[in-house]
């Protein structure tokens, strides 16, 4: 098999697991969102958050195995896995945009800012030094944003995240 004709195919695995993890990721996000209203998501959401390192080194290693017949080089898991974390970030960045755009209406923002009236956060705020009324600034310039400045702020913290936690997903898969 050629190199073009071996990186369109890990390109395509890739895309398929992208798909997979991008749909993780948007029950995450779901979580993330129920949160606000139902306390135990915020458990679940973290979990999801725990685990997506864990699931993306699972879904490289059965790439390795299954496609390359356990054998595979430390820079093509490491490819492998960054392409998936790159796909996966493109759908929850369109599933984050269609939220922001036509769902939420100030619903996260409103909740953030709500948090700045309860007692125990001022506290808490005070206590890291930060006043309430600088906190309150930053989330209200937050709360100008576009949906799609979220969606592309999120797709790039992620491609990052997925830049760095590949680094030992890679070693993971690439073992033999």
């Amino acid at each position: 098999m050629t190199f073009s004709e071996s990186y369109i195919q890990l390109k395509a695995f890739a895309r398929v697991d992208g798909a997979k993890l991008g749909v993780f990721w948007i029950i995450s996000f779901a979580l993330f969102i129920a949160n606000f209203t139902y306390p135990f998501c915020g458990l679940l959401w973290m979990a999801t958050m725990i685990f997506t390192p864990f699931y993306i080194g699972i879904m490289t290693r059965q790439y390795a195995v299954k496609v390359m017949g356990g054998r595979v080089s430390y820079r093509r898991a490491y490819v492998y896995s960054v392409l998936v974390t790159f796909y996966g970030g493109l759908i929850l960045a369109l599933a984050q945009w269609a939220y922001f755009q036509f769902l939420d209406h100030g619903f996260v923002m409103g909740n953030y800012i709500s948090l700045l009236d309860d007692k125990t956060f001022k506290e808490s705020l005070e206590s890291f030094g930060y006043s309430t009324k600088d906190i309150r600034q930053l989330f209200e310039q937050f709360s100008k944003l576009r949906p799609i400045d979220i969606s592309l702020q999120m797709l790039w913290s992620n491609f990052l995240a997925g830049v760095i936690l590949s680094l030992t997903t890679a070693l993971y898969a690439s073992k033999r």
